[in-house]
């Protein structure tokens, strides 16, 4: 729901003129198509774009004001226990104008300030400008749903959902050659770095206030709060037991809230265990005739689209299906990766943008997925980490294996990541792309060691240190936090822009405070199950009986795209491995010239051991010469259903 922008400073006129407010606003057009507005005055400049999703009438219309004229808010997202909310201050003696959720977050906010942020259920990022007092206060969700991004100099400050709007707004877009290091290694850049020089990401669970030219930022919610035996104070941190009970019990709650929609909603559904579970509760909650979306493949190795159909069959929803021509490729990476302003980072993305435009003219919500991994151990990665005891076992045991025969995939990844040395360093290369020495060596500061005080990066490391820590004592809950911070970043950026690349406001039931709260204080084992702990058991034990046994036994898939096929087939996408090794984009990689060439050339000669390397090779050179030299950036036509 909705793109939000805007600047403030210090002197006695607007911080931008109408052309440019308009032009930021321009470049959010896509996130807000239903309605447009702003403010600007002395001091301050606020824009919004407005998707309607709950009270479509005009009185939901932003920047929306209190009676008196002090705060005025832009919002994007959705605060889904808006309704108890509401309740709760109209017992207090308010009144409302609108049945929406922003004039809830609005008259909550005048009345507790910041401290109304501990009293949401949603995904969101805000700005309050208070006219009285001249100060601004930009907020963000407490896992990073909805993205926020900033930039600061001079007094004045520049913010908006997405960086394409401040570079409207005449910040200058250059590329930041230490975060192209850290996105080479590991598909994103973590933290508050963006691939632009000056250019921040608010972090999850913080909040930025200015004031007289000066920046103040804080955090709000911290995950380690709800660990096992935190503060008294945090009873959300003890989930009934049994623990299958409660999550079906909070997780059938979360979806019911972000079904809360004036506007349809449907499901994306892959066929795995977590789409097939939101789209499960959906459908049981409605009686039937949900919308789900699902990508089909014609390579049998990467289509899921058998076992979605099962899916859809079992929960009579109405099953939309979509296979996306190799030939239309092209166009969609190039717009996917202006819409991300970034390179791609899981492949996916392509996939994700096109399903979503088939989506748009049948609902406007989609839920997904994500955030069932990270949050209960689901990632096959972890499973080393359960038994720290056994990892030097582990690591001798795959280093004689690879002497004798050549691993591939995950366990030749697995061997040598084992051999980097201590855990720390395993931890935080477990996700990368690469590791230290295959491709060239990485710069000092990857992702956990930019120096951040207050970044959940700096928090990480400094809890490895704190042998007492308690969310942090077992190996695999460092990682699975770590990847929190870092990783489901990456993913929720991905949900985000591609879903409103079309319009559609994207909703993650399993990333629900209570859940992700209740899983935190949970015992490991409760978590992973037996062994050898496939992870993601709360979620099995929930849904036991109720999805194909299929479905809750298949191993975890991911949604694979033939990259390799369409690298080597399609003429466009062929042409860039050809020609990428002569970039200028490689002057800002730690990898020579030379080297990438002999890359591409051994993945043209079929060489599938290069796939990897040759695939963000590309992402970043499409990157480059879409959002830095500004070439392409194509629309292409949606991509076709295929009825089966």
């Amino acid at each position: 729901m909705c793109g939000i922008c805007g600047a403030v400073s210090t002197a006695p006129v607007p911080p931008l003129g109408a052309p440019e407010l308009a032009a930021m606003g321009e470049a959010l057009a896509l996130r807000g198509p239903d309605d447009q507005g702003s403010l600007r005055e002395p001091g301050v400049a606020l824009g919004s774009r407005r998707l309607a999703i709950l009270d479509l009438s005009t009185r939901g219309h932003m920047p929306m004001a209190t009676a008196d004229g002090r705060y005025h808010l832009i919002h994007n997202g959705e605060i889904f226990n808006f309704r108890e909310l509401r309740a709760e201050l109209e017992a207090r003696g308010r009144s409302f104008r609108s049945d929406g959720d922003t004039e809830v977050l609005l008259e909550l906010f005048a009345e507790r300030g910041p401290a109304m942020l501990e009293r949401l259920n949603g995904q969101f990022a805000f700005a309050v400008w208070d006219r009285r007092e001249r100060t601004l206060l930009l907020a963000r969700d407490h896992l990073g749903i909805k993205p926020l991004y900033y930039a600061f100099r001079d007094g004045r400050l520049l913010f908006a959902s997405e960086p394409k709007a401040l570079f409207a707004a005449g910040w200058p877009r250059r590329p930041d050659p230490e975060s192209l290091t850290e996105i080479f290694y590991f598909r994103y850049a973590a933290g508050e770095a963006t691939p632009y020089l000056g250019v921040r990401r608010l972090l999850p669970g913080h909040w930025l206030r200015w004031r007289d030219g000066e920046i103040e930022i804080r955090r709000w919610w911290s995950l380690d709060d709800h660990a096992p035996g935190a503060a008294p104070e945090a009873p959300r941190s003890r989930p009934p037991r049994p623990l299958a009970g409660w999550f079906r019990e909070t997780f059938d709650d979360a979806v019911r809230l972000q079904r809360i929609s004036d506007v349809p909603v449907g499901v994306l559904l892959s066929g795995g265990l977590d789409s097939s579970a939101v789209a499960a509760c959906a459908s049981l909650q409605a009686g039937g005739g949900v919308s789900s979306f699902t990508v089909r493949f014609t390579e049998p190795g990467y289509d899921e689209g058998g076992m979605a159909r099962r899916v859809a069959e079992r929960f009579r929803l109405d099953a939309h299906e979509l296979v996306v021509p190799p030939a239309e490729v092209p166009g969609l990476l190039e717009e996917a990766t202006w819409r991300l302003d970034a390179p791609l980072a899981h492949g996916n993305d392509v996939h994700t943008l096109a399903i979503s435009r088939y989506a748009r003219p049948r609902v406007t919500v989609l839920l997904a997925g994500e955030g069932a991994d990270e949050t209960m151990g689901g990632y096959v990665r972890y499973r080393p980490f359960l038994y720290p005891r056994l990892r030097g076992l582990f690591a001798l045991g795959l280093g004689a294996l690879d002497r004798v025969a050549t691993l591939r995939g995950r366990w030749r990844k697995a061997s040598r990541l084992f051999l980097l040395g201590g855990l720390e360093r395993q931890i935080l290369y477990s996700g990368a792309a690469f590791l230290p020495g295959e491709l060239g060596e990485p710069t000092d500061r990857t992702a956990a060691d930019r120096p951040q005080e207050t970044g959940p990066e700096g928090e990480y490391r400094r809890a490895l240190c704190d042998r007492s820590a308690r969310l942090f004592r077992e190996p695999v809950r460092r990682i699975m936090y770590q990847e929190q911070q870092t990783y489901l970043q990456s993913i929720l950026d991905r949900n985000d822009r591609m879903t409103m690349g079309a319009s559609i406001e994207c909703r993650v039931p399993f990333l629900d405070p209570r859940l992700v709260e209740g899983l935190a204080a949970a015992p490991t084992a409760a978590l992973f199950g037996p062994f050898p702990g496939r992870g993601k058991a709360p979620l099995r034990g929930a849904m036991a009986g109720l999805l194909p046994r299929s479905v809750l036994a298949q191993r975890k898939r991911g949604f694979g795209v033939p990259w390799h096929r369409y690298f080597r087939e399609v003429p466009a996408l062929r042409g860039l491995v050809e020609t990428v090794a002569g970039s200028e984009l490689l002057a800002h990689l730690p990898i020579g010239r030379p080297a990438a060439a002999e890359l591409c050339r051994r993945f043209l000669a079929g060489d599938g051991s290069t796939t990897s390397a040759v695939r963000q090779l590309v992402f970043m050179e499409v990157w480059w010469r879409v959002c830095v030299e500004g070439r392409g950036a194509g629309r292409p036509n949606p991509a076709r259903s295929v009825d089966r």
